[in-house]
């Protein structure tokens, strides 16, 4: 299952989330070895630049979100969960090492924060990594889906946190 909300924040609340996202410190996943599951210590080389964990960094902010989240009552939220939620930045130079995958957690979701890049998104994959569909990369627009779908980053743009491909990536397994 596939859930896409546009104008996921209102405007007021999204322009918040932004400049707090774009303040945040990233470092480089294969540096420190971080991935996307809950407990940080994994072995595959995502690119990119990520955030450690919201929770961590900024724990306001990262509850607002998650509030915000559990507030759109989806089939997603309908029961516990937890969940690890990061800001996190793609660049050009990151197309040559992205790969089509799935995550180690039930359901995640991305939020677009920098501009709308229409030749960008997500792009999602049957099991013989036939393509889909693909979600194009619209600025507050949230992807939610299934972590066993496979799912690949596509059209990463930019060459900084000016005009990179910006967005919250969250994972969440239920308990």
């Amino acid at each position: 299952m596939i859930t896409v909300i546009d104008n996921f924040f209102s405007d007021k609340l999204f322009q918040a989330v932004h400049d707090e996202i774009r303040n945040c410190d990233f470092i480089s996943l294969r540096e420190k070895g971080l991935n996307a599951n809950l407990e940080d210590a994994g072995d595959i080389d995502y690119p990119g630049l990520r955030t450690v964990a919201l929770t961590t960094h900024n724990p306001i902010l990262d509850t607002m979100i998650i509030q915000h989240i559990d507030n759109q009552r989806m089939s997603f939220t309908n029961r516990g969960y937890k969940y690890n939620q990061y800001a996190h930045l793609r660049l050009e130079s990151d197309n040559q090492d992205d790969f089509i995958h799935t995550d180690n957690t039930d359901w995640a979701y991305l939020i677009y924060i920098s501009k709308t890049n229409l030749d960008s998104g997500t792009k999602f994959y049957t099991e013989d990594d036939k393509e889909h569909t693909h979600i194009g990369f619209v600025q507050n627009r949230a992807v939610f889906f299934d972590c066993h779908i496979r799912h690949m980053a596509f059209n990463n743009h930019g060459t900084d946190m000016n005009d990179g491909r910006l967005t919250i990536n969250g994972f969440c397994e239920y308990i």
